[in-house]
């Protein structure tokens, strides 16, 4: 009898053992997709990127849909397509000049199950945002932006359930945008730090029953290190959010994939050239994360045959702006392009333009407002033109069309006139290099303040501290300018000379408001004969 209780202790202490190698029982795994695209910006058409050497068209809503479309096939009922803000606002002609109703429409059509609030949603202010809002057969999420008495424009999150797991997504809007979007255009709507609210809702959710959670925030990287790690914003939310599995940016245009404090870090290039397959494995019987990664796409357009129904909706759409967007307006020599860290061509055409038109001493705008180069990437019906872009003419010189202009002007802006003492010059150059920092030995910078600059040149030290970068302002024959209360007459666009941007030293009571930037430009180039411009130190960066 004694020999039986000691064999059967031996069994029962085999079998603890079994079960303790098995764990709570066998796996039940669940593959969850995510497909995320970032700041597409309405952009309805495709882009022409040179893949190789050679220019593609890549993106575009009926391609995007095409291949959304492929993803879900790899996991049925277990895919979520999501975006991160800035899915209208900034627009090219098609939507833009029809009050951003074709971009959500395409939303829509694109099968998007979930967005939030980027700055550019801002753009035209709350009525226009309410009423996309209400177009869309999508929730938007944002958990950070709260009016008066607890008032929101959207839910915190929202929980699906795909595969049998539940997903919470929780949204997280800019919390720069009541800075960056013109004044006023936010109404009485605070903009608070993400991370808390995240940390705060995350909670909420799992103990409503939420297996994984997801955050679609507009908040991007300003740049990748060398190790594949994110710098900037992006990296400092991952760093401070806690019970997230998937952190997907938008915002900057940098393409992330990284894993940060044990969060997945997505982030896509914009305007639909990139998107991100996310593949979550979760094992319910155990309920935890046992797989996580993420691959980034290139939707070429010649790759695969585009959804008929959003080709249709873009078509239609197309036809009735091309007959003001495809007339005549010149050509250019070169092509003008932007940046956002230093002087660009496109700039200095731009401010030349303006100064030119309103004979000032000093103009100056932000980069952000330059939204394409030029030529632009807007598609005329006339395939004979000579365009940059597969299926049109080979150039230079390059014809352009007036939707050129609104391409690259999308915000309806005007000029403003103003006198201008040297000493708020200074100020303001201030706030144009107060974003940047250098990176692997060369500034970078993705904000759009960054001023692009005519009838004077300016140099700046990044290394230093903000607020004190600004080294030297000399007018264009030689003149240093002081920060002294001398005054100067100066052109600007009316978002900055209100305030956008963090020029809130601008507006001093002297601006007249001129023409619109656009019409602006396009005179000069009819009048110029072409589209020229060179770099010529306007901007240096010691």
């Amino acid at each position: 009898m004694r020999l039986d209780l000691r064999r059967l202790a031996v069994l029962l202490a085999l079998l603890f053992f079994a079960c303790a190698r098995l764990g709570a029982g066998p796996s039940d795994v669940r593959r969850i997709t995510i497909v995320g695209f970032s700041d597409w910006h309405g952009q309805l058409e495709p882009v022409p990127v040179t893949v190789g050497g050679v220019t593609r068209l890549l993106g575009g809503a009926a391609v995007l849909k095409a291949y959304f479309d492929r993803e879900r096939s790899q996991n049925p009922g277990g895919t979520l397509v999501v975006t991160a803000g800035d899915a209208f606002g900034a627009t090219p002609p098609v939507s833009s000049f029809l009050e951003d109703v074709p971009a959500v429409e395409a939303q829509n059509l694109l099968g998007v199950d979930a967005d939030t609030l980027g700055n550019h949603n801002f753009d035209h202010g709350l009525p226009r945002l309410e009423k996309l809002m209400a177009l869309a057969r999508f929730p938007y999420v944002a958990a950070n932006v709260v009016g008066p008495g607890g008032r929101t424009l959207a839910p915190p999150s929202h929980v699906f359930s795909r595969n049998g797991v539940r997903i919470g997504v929780i949204g997280i809007a800019n919390p720069e945008t009541p800075v960056v979007v013109s004044p006023g255009r936010v109404g009485e709507y605070r903009f608070l730090d993400p991370a808390p609210e995240i940390n705060r809702h995350a909670a909420s959710l799992r103990r409503q029953g939420a297996n994984l959670v997801i955050v679609l925030a507009h908040i991007g990287a300003t740049a990748v290190a060398a190790d594949g790690r994110p710098r900037g914003p992006l990296d400092e939310l991952a760093r401070a959010v806690r019970g997230v599995d998937v952190l997907i940016g938008d915002h900057s245009d940098v393409s992330v994939n990284a894993v940060v404090n044990d969060v997945l870090v997505v982030e896509n290039r914009s305007k639909g050239i990139e998107y991100a397959v996310i593949e979550v494995e979760y094992d319910l019987a155990h309920g935890k994360v046992v797989g996580r990664r993420a691959v980034h796409k290139r939707p070429l357009a010649d790759a695969i045959a585009p959804d008929p129904a959003l080709t249709a909706l873009v078509d239609g759409y197309l036809i009735q702006i091309r007959p003001l967007f495809d007339q005549s307006a010149g050509e250019a020599a070169m092509l003008l392009d932007r940046s956002r860290a230093g002087e660009s061509t496109l700039g200095n055409f731009v401010v030349d333009a303006m100064r030119a038109e309103y004979g000032t001493q000093l103009a100056f705008t932000v980069s952000g407002g330059l939204r394409d180069d030029l030529p632009s990437s807007y598609r005329p019906a006339l395939r004979p033109l000579r365009r940059p872009q597969p299926g049109y003419a080979a150039g230079p010189p390059w014809d352009l069309v007036r939707g050129d202009f609104f391409a690259i002007f999308p915000f309806g802006n005007v000029a403003v006139t103003f006198r201008i003492a040297g000493r708020t010059l200074w100020e303001a150059l201030e706030n144009s290099v107060s974003q940047g920092a250098v990176v692997d030995g060369r500034f970078t910078n993705e904000a759009g303040r960054f001023l692009q600059v005519s009838g004077f040149a300016y140099r700046f030290d990044p290394q230093r501290p903000v607020g004190r970068r600004v080294t030297s302002v000399t007018a264009t024959d030689g003149t240093p300018i002081p920060a002294d209360d001398r005054m100067w007459t100066a052109v600007t666009i009316d978002f900055a000379y209100y305030g956008g941007d963090g020029y809130s030293m601008l507006d001093n009571g002297t601006g007249t408001t001129r023409d619109p930037i656009a019409e602006i430009v396009a005179r000069a180039v009819s009048q110029r004969g072409n589209a020229d411009a060179r770099l010529e130190g306007r901007v240096t960066a010691d």
